[in-house]
C-alpha cells in the first residue's frame, strides 16, 4: 500500500457526514419539559457510519503496519553466543612423538673395563628415561644406565652412566614409527665387589653415550623400541696416573611410553 493510503481511508471516513451537511441533514432537537436533549436518528446514522469508516480506518493502519518489510540489520552484526563450540579455540592435534616420554629397558651386551685387563666380559644392562618429546623430529631426556658383569677370578662391578641426551627421527611416520638416533653426554663410574674388602667405588668421570632405536608402535601412545646402544665413561684415578675407561655396547628392547 502506498503512503497515500492512510490519508484515502480517512477522507472515506468522514464523507458520509460531509455528504450529510451537504444535503442539508441537521440534527433537530426538542427540548421538553424536563429539559432532556434528544438526537433525531438521521443524526445517529451518520454517527454510526463514522464510527464504522473509523473501525475500517484503524484496520487498514494495522495491515499496513504488519505489511511493512522489517528494518535491515548491519552486514556486521555481532554473533550470538549460541554455541560454546564456536568460540573455543580447536585443539592442535599433538604429534606422535610428543608428550612426556616414560621409558624402561632391559638387555645384554658386552663390557670393558681397563682396570681389569685387555679382555671383555658379558653384561646385563637396565635403563630408565624421562623426557619429554617435542615434536616429530625432537626429544630430550635423562637417561640413566647400568651395566653389570663379572671378570671370571675378579671383580663384580656395575658401570653405570647418567646422560641428558637429544633425539631425533631419521626415517619414520606420522603414527610414530621409524628409526631413531640419540646421543648425549653426562657423567659415568663404577662400583666394584671383589668379595675380599666389600664394594667400593670410582671416582666419576666424564661419560658419553647414543644409540640407535626403531620404534613400533603397539597403541597411539606406546611402543617397543629395541635399540643397539653404546656407553663410554672415564674411570679417574689418582693424581699422575692415565685414566682408565669403561665402555659397553649391545642390545636392549625399551617399553616406551608418550603420554599426551
Amino acid at each position: 500500500m502506498k503512503p497515500a493510503g492512510p490519508a484515502l481511508a480517512l477522507l472515506l471516513a468522514l464523507s458520509p457526514a460531509l455528504r450529510a451537511e451537504e444535503s442539508g441533514t441537521r440534527a433537530t432537537a426538542s427540548h421538553s419539559a424536563s429539559g432532556a436533549v434528544r438526537v433525531s436518528g438521521d443524526s445517529g446514522l451518520v454517527l454510526m457510519d463514522l464510527f464504522l469508516n473509523t473501525v475500517a480506518l484503524g484496520m487498514d493502519l494495522a495491515a499496513l503496519e504488519s505489511a511493512a518489510p522489517p528494518a535491515p540489520h548491519s552486514a556486521y552484526a555481532q554473533r550470538v553466543r549460541d554455541d560454546d563450540s564456536y568460540w573455543r579455540q580447536p585443539r592442535r592435534q599433538m604429534d606422535a612423538r610428543e608428550g612426556l616420554l616414560l621409558s624402561f629397558g632391559l638387555g645384554g651386551g658386552s663390557a670393558y673395563l681397563s682396570s681389569q685387563g685387555p679382555g671383555r666380559t658379558g653384561a646385563f644392562d637396565l635403563d630408565f628415561r624421562l623426557g619429554y618429546g617435542f615434536s616429530d623430529r625432537f626429544q630430550l631426556f635423562m637417561d640413566f644406565g647400568v651395566d653389570a658383569g663379572r671378570y671370571p677370578q675378579s671383580t663384580d662391578f656395575a658401570s653405570w652412566t647418567f646422560t641428558i641426551r637429544g633425539q631425533t627421527v631419521l626415517v619414520g611416520d606420522r603414527a610414530g614409527n621409524g628409526l631413531s638416533l640419540n646421543a648425549g653426554i653426562g657423567v659415568g663410574g663404577v662400583d666394584y665387589n671383589d668379595g675380599y674388602y666389600g664394594n667400593y667405588s670410582s671416582s666419576t668421570g666424564l661419560a658419553l653415550a647414543g644409540g640407535l632405536s626403531y620404534d613400533a608402535r603397539v597403541t597411539p601412545w606406546f611402543a617397543l623400541s629395541p635399540e643397539l646402544f653404546l656407553n663410554w665413561h672415564q674411570i679417574p684415578n689418582s693424581p699422575g696416573l692415565p685414566h682408565d675407561v669403561a665402555s659397553t655396547y649391545g642390545v636392549r628392547l625399551n617399553f616406551l611410553w608418550y603420554l599426551k
